[in-house]
């Protein structure tokens, strides 16, 4: 079981937080959502598509199901590319007996999702709430853990990244009736 949050004590806490930390000073040159692919057969019947698709049609684009008008909520995971090459992913830890977002140096696929899935990938760069943070410097990552209970170990429900003046929130949930967010085990929301 893939394990990126979770943390049994607090010296993982703290090496979740020092890998988070390899973020820092980097900048961030790209964004990659990756999403149930919801629309594949709808879209290509007559092909026998499997594995990762880019989404690039204009069409599909028009109505992404990731958006809400207040933040965005990505099925797997993110993928933060750097400027360096670098790939950070963040994604939920299996639900069970215990759960979270973790925040990862690899990237998402082959990691966090089988390499050959078939998920939707959304190069998310030039919109919100990405855009004006694409080709800027992170300034600092807050992996934000929180005590599990009285089972003892640690969860993180949410992280932030941060800009020179502005900030990115991850949380474990997704959008409810309405685009209201509500809790989730295997769902983030961006904002």
């Amino acid at each position: 079981m893939r394990t990126w949050s979770w943390a049994a004590s607090m010296a993982d806490v703290e090496e979740r937080r020092r890998h988070a930390g390899l973020m820092v000073g980097a900048v961030l040159a790209s964004v990659n959502y990756l999403t149930i692919d919801n629309e594949r057969l709808e879209r290509f019947p007559e092909l026998e598509l499997t594995g990762p698709r880019q989404i690039t049609d204009p069409d599909e684009w028009a109505d992404p199901p990731w958006f809400c008008p207040e933040f965005d909520t990505v099925d797997y995971g993110i993928e933060l590319v750097m400027a360096d090459g670098r790939v950070f992913s963040s994604t939920w830890d299996p639900p069970g007996d215990m759960e979270g977002i973790g925040l990862r140096a690899v990237p998402l696929l082959g990691t966090g999702v089988a390499a050959g899935a078939d998920v939707a990938i959304w190069d998310v760069s030039g919109h919100r709430p990405w855009g004006d943070r694409c080709t800027q410097e992170i300034k600092g990552v807050e992996v934000n853990y929180e005590p599990w209970g009285a089972s003892g170990g640690f969860w993180c429900p949410t992280i932030q990244i941060h800009f020179k003046s502005t900030s990115v929130e991850l949380m474990l949930g997704e959008s409810g009736p309405g685009c209201v967010p509500v809790p989730s085990s295997d769902n983030i929301i961006v904002r």
